[in-house]
């Protein structure tokens, strides 16, 4: 059955919040995505996002999107930004840019839809291209997606496709004759996230002799459990105070290993985008008197000290 590609979890979460958002460009795996959930059932509204980079053939996306959402009788948002003015304004690659965008963008639209989760199509090789892109970064904690992500601007993420591989998506659009856009510059190696999935992935399947994809998402899963678990004894401490900031002297009482855990649970808690050790180390060190009491953060965020606390602005 269809409906077994979708997440049994993620599925039943989205039936119980009674809609979702579901992030539309057109390609195979949100227009899969959002077949999927109106099949099983879910109220569903599509978000598309115009990024402004692509000329026509962004509109040609948009128009596509709108004309799908209107065969299903879905509701449809467009969404349209400047990416590029967005990511010289902040300092920003192109990709990082355009993903804050989109989940701006995501936010507007479920506020506006009365829907607290939005419906991500991402698959088992975007995970596995996921945890590589974080390990060769240098990302502490998570280093793959959840198929149930809350953010902390409340909305929450949600993942159905998450263990299903591309080619099974493929074929379910294919069998019921279900058109999709392909994006010219997925197939082109410029992009950071392109050359992992058109370069380094052939390659490490041709040394392995298999589909590596599996093994990767299995180590992050394991990694994500561990995780979950230290996320939760971290909770137990209690480091925050009232007001949400973290209590400096009960952090520092800590060992550094475990330092470094609270304040990467309190960024990303916070919603600070692409995480990495630098980052937890830049505000590591504003813990300390004497130093700058000020460092700035990926998302045009600052992490503060003032009067034994640290909080964002």
């Amino acid at each position: 059955m269809d409906a077994e590609l979708l997440d049994a979890g993620c599925l039943s979460l989205l039936k119980k919040e009674g809609s979702a958002v579901v992030g539309l460009s057109g390609g195979r795996d949100s227009v899969a995505l959002l077949h999927l959930l109106h099949e099983a059932g879910v109220r569903v509204a599509a978000c598309h996002v115009h990024h402004g980079i692509r000329g026509e053939a962004a509109d040609a996306d948009a128009a596509f999107c709108r004309a799908m959402a209107g065969g299903l009788g879905v509701d449809f948002a467009e969404k349209r930004a400047d990416v590029p003015r967005y990511a010289e304004e902040y300092g920003l690659s192109v990709e990082t840019a355009a993903r804050e965008v989109r989940y701006e963008a995501f936010r507007e639209c479920a506020a506006e839809c009365g829907a607290s989760c939005v419906a991500l199509g991402h698959h088992r090789q975007d995970q596995a291209e996921t945890v590589l892109f974080r390990l060769c970064r240098g990302s502490g904690g998570h280093l793959g997606m959840s198929p149930v992500a809350r953010r902390g601007d409340g909305l929450v993420l949600v993942r159905p496709l998450l263990a299903v591989p591309r080619e099974q998506l493929t074929a379910y659009l294919q069998a019921r004759g279900i058109p999709w856009r392909e994006d010219a510059s997925n197939g082109e190696a410029g992009a950071v996230r392109n050359r992992f999935r058109l370069e380094v992935f052939p390659l490490l399947e041709e040394i392995m002799g298999r589909d590596v994809a599996p093994v990767i998402n299995r180590s992050a899963r394991v990694a994500e459990e561990e995780a979950a678990a230290l996320d939760a004894a971290i909770a137990a401490l209690e480091a925050e105070d009232p007001q949400g900031r973290l209590y400096l002297p009960k952090v520092e009482g800590y060992p550094q290993e475990l330092q470094k855990a609270i304040v990467h649970r309190y960024l990303r808690r916070s919603g600070v985008p692409d995480l990495s050790e630098d980052a937890v180390l830049a505000v590591l060190s504003i813990m300390r008197p004497g130093n700058p009491a000020r460092v700035s953060l990926p998302g045009g965020r600052f992490a503060r000290r003032r009067e034994k606390r640290l909080f964002l602005e």
